[in-house]
């Protein structure tokens, strides 16, 4: 019998959707194979809100019309959600790449269902980068001035890709390009994410390294001990989101009644760019493209052109997550095996993390090439051996941490936002601007330690030991009366608050927040009571 293709295959052999799943997905560390689910969660989110917002959004005058989205009623809920929904998808889904880059998830037979993830991850960066243009702030000039000059610098092709994406030159026709294209590529989204999902049901789950015995293809089989999916991935499910949308609302509101929060963070629009203070705003592209701008002050860049430096930056790191699943073609998933994966995912991260912090902290101020040449390559010579030394002591001591370094490096995304808002408030302070500096930084380094030891407990196995102690059924009715009544309290809290001021709105997203974090609370209790899953 002919091989069949992938093609083929799929419709020659149809699957059941949605699959069911085992157990230890929905306990506790169970989250990491949900991180798909997060996604799909804020996107449908920011798809919901995008509609909206398109109603009052008029690219004749983009920044006025964005100041009376704010001025509405739960207008400013509404757009700083939007933002940040943004922002946690796309952390969440350079955490999602990761996972899978560390345990082997590219391999047979996900090679596909890994390149639309790649691409997915390419055009919700170009969606976000079109959608914070669109405001026409000082922010949004910087960042289409860069991005007209990457598009420019294209040989041959370059005017006719800067009229493309950025307009024909008057301050109409780009920002309808922006929203044009913002929107375009959201549907661009919606339809790869339908082919990655279907592709990530039918090549079922990545199971656990473990539970596939470190070999690919590393295929979950329906087992008879297997739950179905409604009720209990269904209630699962629903945890999930609601925890994701409490986050959504809770970050951007607190935020918004913060003083003096750093430019790169702000949930709000800066001022026009025709205002006076326009020359005092640093230019600060979105965080998620920190990288990018500080490569482009490298010296090299400068010579080469932006767009030629931009190709090499980000086309190389892209081409080879790209080709990863062909040039990685043994049959273990162990990382031990994957020694190039595990240097290349280091060094990566390294990069990223530390030109987003340097992006951070010196915006705009050139690098020479020898600097520039340094910070690539000393990481290279420390990383290798350093790794080669791990890799030895973990197969010797036949320590636990040794297939599950992919969850150290899975969160190293979270630390490096962390560090990129202790580098921002270390330099405000230390610049002398206000003792809140010094309580971000404090209150932010707590946050890595706390990271950390967790980090380090939950690798090591420490809290492995520690008794799975069960709620009685008083306790169960206990806190669920305690959920409805803080539930209820909130509720009638926010409902009496005015949407008037921006502080006011604010403290409603708190409230909303915190409602669907006991929403989250009420369904983990439910499924513990009902269902006996923590």
């Amino acid at each position: 019998m002919a091989k069949q293709n992938l093609l083929e295959k799929v419709m020659n052999e149809p699957q059941p959707l949605p699959r069911k799943v085992p157990d230890y997905m929905r306990k506790k560390g169970g989250i990491w194979y949900w991180t798909g689910a997060i996604l799909m969660i804020t996107f449908l989110y920011e798809s919901l809100t995008g509609l909206i917002l398109l109603f009052y959004y008029q690219p004749a005058h983009p920044y006025s019309s964005t100041g009376t989205i704010l001025a509405m009623p739960y207008g400013t809920v509404l757009l700083t959600t939007h933002l940040y929904a943004a922002y946690i998808m796309i952390a969440f889904l350079y955490i999602h790449l990761l996972r899978n880059l560390f345990v082997g998830a590219y391999k047979k037979p996900r090679q596909m269902q890994w390149l639309t993830g790649i691409l997915l991850l390419l055009v919700t960066i170009g969606v976000v980068y079109f959608g914070y243009s669109m405001s026409g702030d000082v922010l949004s000039a910087d960042a289409t001035d860069v991005g007209r000059g990457i598009a420019a610098g294209a040989p041959l092709i370059g005017s006719y890709l800067r009229s493309i994406f950025f307009g024909s030159g008057t301050s109409l026709s780009l920002f309808m390009r922006l929203e044009g294209w913002h929107i375009v590529l959201a549907g661009v989204i919606l339809a790869m994410f339908a082919l990655h999902f279907y592709l990530a049901e039918y090549n079922t789950i990545m199971p656990s390294p473990k539970h596939a015995e470190f070999k690919v293809p590393a295929v979950d089989n329906d087992d008879p001990s297997y739950k179905p999916w409604y009720p209990y991935n269904l209630l699962y499910m629903g945890q999930v989101s609601f925890f994701t949308l409490a986050m959504i609302f809770i970050i951007p509101s607190v935020l918004a009644i913060l003083p003096n929060v750093p430019v790169l963070f702000s949930p709000f629009p800066q001022v026009s760019v025709s205002s006076p203070l326009a020359s005092s705003v640093p230019a600060y592209p979105p965080w998620i493209l920190l990288f990018i701008y500080k490569e482009l002050d490298f010296g090299i860049s400068s010579i080469i052109g932006p767009f030629w430096a931009s190709l090499i930056f980000i086309g190389l790191p892209v081409g080879y997550l790209l080709f990863i699943p062909y040039l990685d073609r043994n049959d273990s998933l162990k990382l031990s095996r994957r020694k190039a994966v595990l240097y290349t995912g280091i060094l990566g991260l390294f990069y990223y993390i530390g030109l987003s912090v340097w992006g951070a902290m010196e915006p705009g101020v050139p690098v020479s090439n020898l600097v520039g040449f340094l910070f690539f390559a000393v990481p290279m010579l420390v990383v290798i051996p350093v790794s080669l030394y791990m890799i030895k002591k973990v197969e010797a001591a036949k320590s636990n941490l040794g297939n599950n370094l992919w969850k150290l490096y899975s969160i190293l995304p979270v630390i490096g936002f962390l560090a990129i808002l202790v580098g921002i408030t270390s330099y405000m302070f230390l610049d002398g601007l206000s003792y809140y500096d010094l309580a971000a930084l404090i209150f932010v380094l707590v946050l890595l330690a706390i990271s950390s030891l967790y980090a380090y407990g939950w690798i090591y196995g420490i809290k492995e030991n520690t008794k799975n102690i069960k709620m009685s059924e008083r306790g169960h009715l206990v806190f669920g009366g305690i959920y409805g009544f803080l539930a209820i309290v909130i509720f009638t809290m926010i409902s009496d608050i005015p949407p008037t001021k921006v502080e006011y709105q604010a403290l409603y997203g708190i409230g909303i927040g915190l409602l669907f974090v006991l929403g989250g609370a009420f369904t983990k209790l439910y499924r513990s009571y009902a269902y006996h899953e923590g």
